[in-house]
């Protein structure tokens, strides 16, 4: 009987095992059981599918600026700019005229909320910190055959913001996040088909 010793020197390389033991750990049963579990996840991914399921027929958006129906002035203009803005970003959609787009964006700001949300510490009468809302009522037409892609949704912006001396003031310098809030939300409803 014959005993194989593998020895090893300070500069031999690693010991190799012999031909009959390589491959050995799965065996057959094992190799046909990674086959079949390979076999059974690609069957089940056959159904799906990368990319959108239906491909929008609009290419280009205009975005006339909003109707204003709050007590607040000048909220047209942040909001119609932020949703713009957002689309430009995105880069789905092209920005266009009203006359050669193929989807028109019309919106009404119909609601203007400051919810409190922290007061002063020794004074709750004096609130330190507010939520800006801005809700709009976004519409959405396609001109090339006439269908509603969005008709009278509903969509909220928000932002906090911590009031100091001027509320005026800390309102005026949220209102950019509230209008970015809600343009991000207009955005991913018109794009979400792609």
């Amino acid at each position: 009987m014959m005993i194989n010793r593998i020895t090893r020197t300070k500069h031999s390389p690693l010991p190799v095992p012999p031909a009959s033991h390589r491959g050995s750990r799965f065996g057959s049963v094992g190799r046909l059981g990674i086959l079949v579990t390979l076999a059974l996840a690609a069957a089940g991914c056959l159904g799906y599918r990368v990319g959108p399921v239906s491909q929008p027929n609009y290419r280009t958006v205009a975005v006339p600026i909003f109707q204003n129906e709050t007590v607040n002035p000048q909220l047209e203009t942040p909001v119609t700019a932020a949703i713009i803005k957002r689309l430009q970003a995105d880069g789905l959609l092209q920005i266009e005229d009203v006359t050669e787009a193929d989807l028109v964006v019309t919106g009404r700001i119909i609601q203007y909320e400051r919810l409190a949300l922290r007061s002063l510490q020794l004074d709750t009468g004096v609130t330190r910190e507010y939520r800006i809302k801005i809700t709009a009522e976004i519409s959405a037409r396609n001109k090339r055959d006439g269908t509603m892609v969005l008709e009278n949704q509903k969509v909220t912006g928000s932002a906090e913001t911590f009031i100091g001396e001027d509320q005026q003031s800390a309102e005026f310098q949220a209102l950019p996040l509230v209008a970015d809030d809600l343009a991000r939300q207009v955005v991913g409803l018109l794009t979400e088909g792609w």
